[in-house]
């Protein structure tokens, strides 16, 4: 019985180095690394940014003018612009493009423009409670307000001075250098639109 033991325990030890007694976890152990190196790991895109929010693309617009929503997070508050972004095309803002005096503009091409906010708001002198809206423009002379309406939904040359929740003034101002598409601003201080050489800017407030 001694011999048949000892015979056995050389057996195994001449079979160690094909996993004798071993098990497939010590066979992995004892395994080559592979040489192929692991690929690398894509990085998520990083998000588009427009007038300092994160922009989602709508659609392309009836006329070539782009639709793009922003997003901005405010003091807390959610706020999102969702407009048309025109291009200048070689026109002159003021002489044969909007904004025209005298005229309401829609503050973008195609569809009214949009704002939403979970939070109030103060626009200049104006309380925009949370919700949605339309905004519109309108300039006289040296005077340029933006206009909040409580309207939505409406094509942006439908627009009903009845449904006017507030306006306040802008503050206008000249580009250095002029802008040819559309674009609209928000931060913490100001909602800003600038397009061609101007820019027009009101004071914006989170309750």
């Amino acid at each position: 019985m001694f011999g048949l033991k000892t015979g056995a325990a050389v057996v195994c030890a001449g079979l160690m180095t094909v996993g004798c007694g071993g098990g497939g976890d010590e066979m992995a152990a004892d395994a080559p690394a592979s040489s192929e190196a692991a690929p690398p790991v894509e990085s998520a895109p990083p998000a588009q940014r427009l007038g300092g929010g994160a922009l989602t693309p709508v659609h392309e617009g009836t006329a070539g003018s782009p639709h793009v929503q922003v997003a901005w997070e405010v003091s807390g508050a959610n706020i999102s612009l969702t407009y048309g972004r025109p291009l200048l095309k070689g026109r002159v803002v003021g002489d044969d493009v909007e904004p025209l005096d005298g005229r309401v503009w829609r503050l973008g091409a195609d569809e009214a423009t949009i704002l939403s906010t979970d939070r109030d708001l103060m626009m200049g002198s104006a309380h925009v409670p949370a919700g949605e809206y339309t905004l519109w423009t309108i300039t006289n002379g040296d005077t340029t307000e933006l206009i909040v309406s409580s309207e939505t939904g409406q094509w942006g040359t439908d627009y009903n001075e009845s449904n006017d929740l507030a306006r306040a003034e802008m503050t206008v101002s000249t580009l250095d250098a002029p802008v040819d598409q559309l674009t609209l601003h928000l931060d913490e201080s100001e909602l800003r639109l600038e397009w061609g050489s101007m820019a027009a800017a009101v004071p914006i407030m989170v309750h």
